[in-house]
């Protein structure tokens, strides 16, 4: 292996911010080194919480679960496209233009489609009281051009892959087998194209786990 790895993953922490109304992440000792000789910790958090995938099971009764999505759909070659310096949710017309402007050598073999959507200053997201500002969300007509180009995964740097509270996209992706990603962190990340590993926690029967994800830059496969 040759490259730069990148760390794009959202840690999982009592400050991690969540989806509303998820559950809210707890971390407690449950032994000590000074007690014990040991540490062990007890931790509680939704499914959906810092860097994810989400499974056809988070919105498809009987779709499978995250332990039985394959892996293969989470590694692979990827493109960063930078959409920050908008203000309106991305529509199809701006992400394939968007795509499309990508030097030919960066779409060459793409087959994950990762957005930067977040504006960053002084290697920090711009927030106003606590919240994101500079977000943009995905439209509907901009999730069936993602799904008609055959993309096997799609990722983001927000908490959905949808616009607002719809979710036109999560049902499209999944039913279409694309993976979905969410929350990772690309902020010092460059557009351009990556070597891509993502993997889940192996979370039998569940709708969604967080994953640890890295990017490479050069050569690798």
């Amino acid at each position: 292996m040759h490259g730069r790895i990148l760390d794009i993953t959202v840690g999982i922490s009592r400050d991690t911010p969540v989806f509303p109304g998820d559950p809210e992440t707890r971390i407690e000792a449950v032994s000590s080194i000074p007690s014990e000789g040991y540490a062990v910790s007890r931790v509680t958090f939704g499914t959906h919480t810092g860097t994810h995938v989400d499974s056809p099971a988070h919105i498809f009764e009987n779709g499978l679960s995250i332990d039985r999505v394959p892996l293969s759909s989470m590694i692979g070659k990827a493109l960063v496209l930078d959409l920050s310096d908008g203000t309106a949710d991305i529509s199809q017309r701006e992400l394939k233009a968007a795509f499309m402007n990508s030097c030919a050598e960066n779409t060459t073999g793409v087959d994950i489609l990762l957005l930067k959507t977040r504006r960053v200053s002084n290697g920090m997201c711009q927030s106003t009281n606590g919240h994101d500002t500079g977000i943009r969300g995905l439209m509907p007509d901009a999730g069936i051009w993602v799904a008609e180009q055959g993309f096997k995964l799609i990722g983001t740097d927000t908490l959905s892959v949808d616009a607002g509270t719809s979710l036109d996209n999560h049902r499209l992706f999944l039913e279409n087998n694309v993976v979905i990603l969410e929350n990772i962190d690309v902020s010092e990340v460059s557009e351009g194209s990556y070597h891509f590993i993502c993997l889940p926690l192996k979370l039998e029967g569940c709708d969604a786990a967080p994953a640890r994800v890295v990017l490479i830059e050069g050569g690798f496969f």
